[in-house]
């Protein structure tokens, strides 16, 4: 868990705000690779995954070896509310965990206005969010 909350911390430049990028992150590389306008599509996308969230994320750890992470900051923030996770919340920014390989399906580190970390899984398909970060399906 520490493993998340550095990553998402070494790129993540507080809370969300209009003038915010999204930005592409290779953890292979382990720099961003790409910063695109934070526009209505992207937070149409975030909004979109967000209504599809299925709980949180029972692994203990989970990897973050060969992924692509898109930083999504949301503005406004977003309530996402969960019952059966105990999840009742605003999120001010999403970070969409794709791997390289189709080992594991994506997941999302939510970072709450409070400054808190949420880890969570989604039955929602990224092909829109891969193609709009210019990624190969």
């Amino acid at each position: 868990m520490w493993l998340i909350l550095c990553l998402t911390l070494f790129f993540s430049a507080g809370s969300a705000n209009g003038g915010e990028q999204v930005e592409l992150f290779d953890s292979d590389e382990q720099r961003v690779v790409a910063t695109f306008a934070n526009s209505d599509r992207f937070q149409q996308e975030a909004q979109q995954l967000l209504r599809t969230v299925s709980g949180r994320v029972l692994e203990l750890n989970p990897s973050l070896d060969h992924v692509m992470i898109v930083k999504i900051p949301l503005a406004p923030p977003q309530r996402l509310k969960h019952a059966a996770s105990g999840i009742d919340t605003e999120i001010a920014e999403m970070f969409v965990i794709m791997p390289k390989k189709a080992a594991r399906r994506p997941w999302l580190i939510l970072h709450t206005k409070e400054y808190e970390t949420v880890v969570v899984e989604f039955s929602g398909a990224v092909d829109q969010l891969r193609a709009s970060v210019q990624l190969p399906d």
